[in-house]
């Protein structure tokens, strides 16, 4: 297995991950793979994005991949490495694959200065919390998480003073 960071020819395969990580999380309200496709070329490979895609590829397919992102400024006028997303195939779960990408993910960290490396994750994943947990990471209890999403953003995004340059 190599892990290394997302080429164009890994376009198909990464879609078609996209597409399982769909399924997983939404069930029937999944989006299709024209969408997932669409998304991944326009959006998270974008260039707006800002984030970095990582692979994992063993015979000539993307078996997982984590979408990570350099934030500054941390401590000491360092970077963060924040990770928004680690997702491996269902059928390579359990081999390995995770744990090595989150190593690579970690060497990476390190190799760019950065002063940490950072997750979020939904309380109620208990697989990605034991997992996590069982690689030794640190649950951090004194940092709280905010969010303004669907109507609640609107409403706050079109209030008065709002308006944006870009």
């Amino acid at each position: 297995m190599l892990i290394r960071f997302f080429h164009p020819e890994d376009t198909e395969s990464v879609a078609d991950l996209l597409h399982e990580m769909s399924r997983h999380y939404n069930g029937a309200n999944a989006s299709s793979i024209e969408d997932v496709r669409d998304n991944l070329l326009e959006n998270v490979l974008g260039p707006d994005s800002g984030v970095r895609l990582v692979v994992a590829v063993a015979e000539n397919r993307v078996v997982g991949f984590a979408t990570i992102a350099l934030l500054y400024p941390a401590s000491k006028e360092r970077a963060q490495l924040f990770m928004k997303e680690l997702y491996v195939l269902s059928s390579d779960r359990g081999a390995g694959v995770g744990e090595r990408m989150m190593r690579w993910l970690a060497q990476y960290a390190v190799e760019t200065h950065c002063v940490r490396f950072d997750w979020t994750v939904d309380e109620e994943n208990t697989g990605a919390l034991r997992f996590y947990g069982e690689l030794g990471a640190k649950h951090v209890k004194d940092k709280l998480y905010f969010r303004f999403a669907g109507e609640e953003l609107e409403k706050f995004a079109n209030a008065q003073g709002a308006k944006s340059d870009g």
